[in-house]
């Protein structure tokens, strides 16, 4: 009699590096590639891509970042842009035996890529699907609304009001996240539910802030990349201007770009199979 094939079944857990606590997922056997999501966003983005690794030979570790859903904002007396790739290097020793692949999907495509430039020791290479790494607008403004929230009183009238304003701006950002299809309403509540609340808004405040003061930097420090590197964008991605984030990503010494007619921006939930084919291109 036969072993009897079960589903890959996604698991969560915890654990605390530098008292900082990091809730994620994970799921699958084989390779392991730790999976950074967008912004706004949780590690539930790579679910469906979880649901599919049974003979694959993969397993996905999905943190949320710093600040989003589940896991700690980070705390430094000083601004580092840099301060979250030295945790996930400890997080790579942990959970990835000290090496491994890294995926990035939109804004965790910069995460991903900022550990590759510091750690490159700790990254077998890079997978990015639909990178969003650049300010789309090139004049972008900084918030000031995180160093505001730090006053306890200020930061509670804050805590209480902006969330209604951004239940707005986020439930047009999922919709166009979406496109060509559209969300359920179940689908935009949830949502709301774990990314409309203030301390991710804040999360998704500070990402945007370090997108714009990372600029200059990255565009040196990314050339600096030797590990095997792949893209891939949806064509009809309605979020990010494609030629734009292209301009970064092609600094990346020999990465390896292609374009996905029949997908849009988001594609871990809604074409989970092709992006675990993708990853099989990529490292196989």
């Amino acid at each position: 009699m036969g072993l009897l094939k079960m589903p890959s079944l996604e698991q969560i857990s915890s654990i605390t590096i530098q008292d900082t606590k990091i809730s994620f997922s994970f799921a699958g056997r084989g390779e392991p590639i730790l999976c950074f999501h967008g912004n706004p966003g949780t590690k539930s983005i790579f679910s469906n891509m979880m649901s599919k690794l049974e003979n694959t030979n993969i397993k996905l570790i999905a943190p949320d970042r710093f600040g989003h859903n589940l896991t700690d904002e980070l705390f430094s007396e000083k601004e580092d842009l840099w301060q979250d790739t030295s945790i996930y290097a400890s997080l790579i020793n942990a959970k990835l035996d000290k090496k491994g692949w890294i995926l990035g999907y939109d804004y965790g495509c910069l995460t991903a890529i900022k550990i590759a430039i510091k750690y490159p020791d700790k990254v077998k290479g890079l997978i990015l699907i639909n990178p969003y790494i650049s300010p789309e607008n090139p004049d972008d403004k900084l918030s000031s609304l995180p160093k505001f929230a730090k006053n306890f009183f200020i930061g509670t009238i804050l805590g209480i009001f902006v969330p209604y304003d951004y239940e707005t701006i986020f439930t047009k950002r999922i919709t166009d996240t979406f496109s060509p299809e559209k969300p359920t309403e179940d689908y935009i509540d949830n949502s709301l539910q774990r990314i409309a609340r203030f301390e991710s808004i804040l999360a998704f405040i500070n990402d945007n802030n370090t997108r714009i003061k990372i600029q200059n930097e990255l565009k040196e420090e990314i050339k600096k990349i030797s590990v095997p590197s792949f893209a891939v964008f949806g064509s009809k991605d309605a979020i990010t201007n494609i030629e734009k984030q292209k301009e970064i990503i092609s600094l990346i010494p020999n990465i390896k770009t292609e374009i996905s007619e029949s997908n849009g921006h988001f594609m871990p939930y809604l074409n989970p199979d092709y992006c675990i084919e993708f990853i099989k291109k990529a490292i196989f």
